[in-house]
């Protein structure tokens, strides 16, 4: 099993234990190297990891453009002590730093709580 598959499971766990009863449905595709999981308040949440130590940790609200949230590491021309981990808050297209490492034992419990508590959507 390659690095980002024990990832994924890992974080599938985590997601189940974690957000509960708020899933409506979780589809976890190792083949796509990501986990998709339909909120049942119709939020849509990403995980994402791959053979070269990126991830990706995101949240979809709405079709509205940039009416998401999303922590990652896939690029690094970001200029901040994070680099490349950095998140960019929803409606806007411009990071800020990142306290996320693509470790999921310690960004998937820390990415739900913002989830549960709502303080995901105010991030700035």
């Amino acid at each position: 099993m390659s690095s980002h598959e024990e990832k994924l499971k890992t974080a599938k766990s985590l997601l189940e234990k974690r957000l509960g009863n708020r899933i409506e449905n979780l589809t976890y595709q190792p083949e796509l190297s990501r986990i998709k999981i339909r909120l049942r308040n119709n939020n849509m949440v990403f995980i994402q990891y791959n053979d070269f130590n990126e991830y990706g940790y995101s949240i979809i609200f709405s079709k509205i453009y940039l009416d998401r949230c999303r922590f990652d590491n896939y690029d690094d021309r970001w200029l901040f002590s994070t680099r490349p981990h950095h998140f960019h808050p929803r409606y806007k297209k411009e990071a800020i730093p990142s306290k996320m490492k693509g470790i999921p034992e310690e960004d998937i419990p820390y990415f739900c709580d913002l989830i549960i508590s709502g303080k995901i959507m105010n991030l700035s």
